[in-house]
């Protein structure tokens, strides 16, 4: 299938093939041993949005000098013990590897680079130890050029800055939250709503990796990194929020009290003007007095007060946004003092990482070196130490796959099919032709095609498997020297490589949609199960963030399954409201009288045991004497006094909502 032939697409392709030509020439001009490697790299690095290319290129160039340094401590020392050398540089990219994944920012790369960096430097100096530390500058020199050029190029060429992108999708994103709020004040119907609530969440995550390159862009938006994150912030809390405000309209099906409604239509009509802060401001306060006048005893009164609650936490979060969405387009833009102070705060919310899996993936990389080195030193192989070397290059690419057999089965595909175009160019082409311009012109055909795949996702590796193999296959060097024994033998090396990372990884490391799912959902129950038992709530930005992060990942695995019996009833969602429902509780609770205290740390003990089932796989439907603690709870807190009680209804009725949907009402007389 041809690519597409937009401005953008085009640009990437001319800019990435200037980049890696301007890197071979210089490594031509410096007299660099092997001058590809920065062509190599330069594509390697080529992202389509400048601001990334930046981000990425600073974490790699410090990658490189840590990974280059590990082989020149190492090599020197073990060169006589070649088992033992083996061992300790699998065991450094396993490490790298393992602490690597459990970072989802560009930040990654520093340790990843610096793990397969160590081997690549490694394995083949073992011939020539007392060269170590000129091959590891050689390397650093040459993977640095390739990085710097691609830089330069991407940033001073036409770039496309990270900021327009991530404007443009936080402007959609926070246009689809007022469709989505608006859908649910409207009633629409189920499947609206639901369409509305994927596109969030998974637009939650997206935008999030875009704004970890905004500091290293080239447009005005980076100064505004703060104001970004604390938009951010809004958006993670805005998922739950809006969900659970659903569930409460659907509980209600039609509000029919005349001043509820009235209010109802009057956010409505403010989320269609705007979402005007100032007005918001005053609409929380109405919101907030209706729901004070609210309090009783009766399920109506209750659902109907945490509907209040809800719907002033979703008014607050909408009119923040939108403040925040106008300090983007007008750097003067008023701000609250506290939501000015919020877009000052140091750091990104934390996201899901899962360190068994990392541990595991570390340890398949480790295995996979092992049996490679064991190939290239038992048999006596000249050109061997391609195989551990190509090991550890695959283990770490494809390690935060679910299964990274299929793309690492592609990769290596790809790279055989580039071997007949190179051997093409190194025993035809190439010996025909002289001079670097000559050399510039047969290599444009090839590697401008292949670059105009890069920018497509789905493309994205098959173009590079090509583009690399294609270039690391031809050697180009000041000297050139087409032998095609040295060729054949050189390319074989790789393929054991990647047979052995293909089964060491099949072996441990794979696991199936459904698997990753439920891992993701047990990590969930857990975490759920340890907040309700908790005494103290935590910050609600930070916990709605690893389980936004989380639920991004689950929706599209979740549908992959399709109706696996596993996952008849799951409902990841429904669990991200349970959390911030939790949340709420846990935060009400210090200010509650003892006796309302002692009967809600009842009913949260038994939201603990039942998540903690869940996730240890021994039940699925919540018992009836967990209904009957937060009943309970629900009385206590009914005739509490005080602003706390009011928040701590509001997640009760949610929790009662979420976990028993098909119960009856609550009704006071019998919970006492």
């Amino acid at each position: 299938m041809l690519p597409k032939f937009d401005r953008h697409t085009l640009l990437f392709s001319a800019n990435s093939f200037a980049a890696a030509m301007l890197a071979l020439y210089i490594g031509f001009a410096l007299g660099l041993p092997r001058p590809y490697w920065a062509m190599t790299t330069a594509y390697i690095v080529s992202q389509p949005l400048a601001g990334a290319v930046r981000s990425k290129a600073v974490y790699r160039v410090l990658g490189t000098l840590l990974g280059a340094a590990a082989a020149v401590a190492f090599v020197p020392a073990l060169v006589n013990a070649p088992v033992l050398l083996s061992l300790v540089l699998a065991l450094w990219v396993g490490g790298c590897l393992t602490v690597s994944l459990l970072d989802r920012t560009p930040r990654s790369y520093l340790l990843m680079l610096a793990g397969y960096t160590a081997a690549i430097i490694g394995f083949p100096s073992v011939n020539q130890p007392g060269a170590i530390f000129d091959i590891a500058v050689w390397r650093v020199v040459e993977i640095g050029l390739g990085i710097v050029c691609a830089t330069l190029t991407h940033s001073l060429i036409f770039p496309r800055p990270v900021g327009a992108v991530l404007k443009a999708r936080l402007t959609t994103w926070l246009g689809e939250a007022d469709h989505w709020a608006l859908d649910v004040l409207k009633g629409q119907d189920a499947k609206a709503i639901a369409r509305d609530r994927r596109h969030l969440a998974a637009a939650a995550s997206e935008i999030r990796m875009l704004a970890v390159h905004l500091p290293f862009d080239t447009s005005r938006l980076r100064e505004t990194t703060g104001v970004v994150r604390a938009l951010h912030e809004r958006m993670l809390l805005l998922i739950p929020l809006l969900s659970g405000l659903a569930d409460r309209m659907e509980a209600l099906r039609e509000v029919r009290d005349a001043r509820v409604r009235a209010a109802l239509n009057t956010v409505v009509a403010w989320i269609e003007a705007g979402s005007p802060r100032e007005q918001g401001l005053d609409l929380i306060e109405r919101l907030n007095d209706l729901a004070a006048h609210r309090r009783g005893a009766s399920w109506s009164n209750l659902l109907i007060e945490s509907l209040l609650v809800r719907l002033s936490e979703t008014v607050r979060a909408l009119a923040e946004g939108h403040a925040l969405m106008a300090r983007l387009d007008n750097p003067d833009a008023p701000l609250s003092p506290g939501l000015d102070a919020s877009t000052r705060a140091k750091g990104m919310r934390p996201m899901h990482a899962d360190l068994p899996l990392a541990l595991l993936s570390g340890g398949a990389a480790v295995i996979a070196i092992l049996l490679s080195s064991a190939t290239w030193i038992l048999s006596g192989w000249g050109d061997g130490a391609s195989a551990p070397v190509m090991a550890a290059v695959f283990c770490c690419f494809f390690a935060a796959m679910d299964d990274p057999v299929p793309a690492i089965k592609s990769f290596g595909l790809f790279t055989l099919a580039s071997l007949p175009l190179s051997a093409l160019y190194m025993f035809a082409i190439l010996p025909a032709i002289d001079g670097f311009p000559m050399l510039l012109m047969v290599m444009a055909p090839p590697l401008l095609f292949l670059g105009l795949y890069i920018p497509d996702p789905k493309r994205m590796g098959a173009a590079l498997a090509m583009l690399i193999g294609f270039c690391n296959a031809l050697t180009l060097q000041e000297t050139f020297s087409a032998d095609f024994a040295s060729f054949l033998n050189g390319n074989l090396a790789q393929f054991v490589g990647l047979l052995f990372a293909i089964i060491v990884t099949a072996g441990l490391r794979s696991m199936g949609v459904d698997a990753s799912a439920r891992r993701l959902l047990v990590r969930t129950w857990r975490g759920l199960s340890r907040l309700a038992r908790a005494r103290q709530a935590p910050e609600p930005a930070a916990f709605a963030a690893i389980l936004v992060d989380r639920l991004g990942m689950l929706t599209p695995k979740l549908a992959e399954a399709g109706a696996h019996q596993d996952f008849v009833g799951v409902d990841a969602l429904r669990d991200l409201r349970v959390g911030m429902n939790l949340v709420a509780v846990q935060t009400a609770r210090p200010d509650l009288p003892p006796q309302s205290r002692d009967q809600l740390d009842a009913a949260l003990d038994g939201v603990g045991d039942h998540f903690a089932a869940l996730a240890a796989g021994e039940a699925r439907k919540p018992s009836a004497d967990l209904l009957t603690r937060i009943d309970a709870a629900l009385l206590g807190l009914s005739i509490a006094p005080g602003a706390s009680a009011v928040q701590g209804l509001s997640g009760l009725v949610g929790l009662r909502r979420n976990l028993f949907p098909e119960a009856p009402a609550f009704l006071p007389e019998i919970a006492r």
